[in-house]
C-alpha cells in the first residue's frame, strides 16, 4: 500500500507587535538621601602598655658528676 505524501502545513506568521509609541514615564524624583554629616573623628585613647612580668628563672639542677670507672688492671 503506497501511503500519501505528508502535506507540510506552513506555521501561521504573528506579525510583531507595534512598538508602544508611548514615551517611557520619566522617573519621579523622591526625596533626597541625606548625606552623613562629617563629625570628630575619634582618636585611639593611648592606655597603659602591658609589660612582661618577670617570673623565675629556672636555674638548672646539679645532679650527680659522673665518676670515671676504674678499670681493672
Amino acid at each position: 500500500m503506497i501511503y500519501p505524501k505528508a502535506i507540510s502545513i506552513p506555521e501561521p506568521q504573528i506579525p510583531n507587535p507595534e512598538p508602544n509609541p508611548l514615551p517611557s514615564p520619566e522617573p519621579i524624583p523622591g526625596p533626597r538621601i541625606p548625606q552623613p554629616v562629617p563629625g570628630p573623628v575619634p582618636e585611639p585613647v593611648p592606655g597603659p602598655i602591658p609589660q612582661p612580668v618577670p617570673g623565675p628563672i629556672p636555674q638548672p639542677v646539679p645532679g650527680p658528676i659522673p665518676q670515671p670507672i676504674p678499670e681493672p688492671i
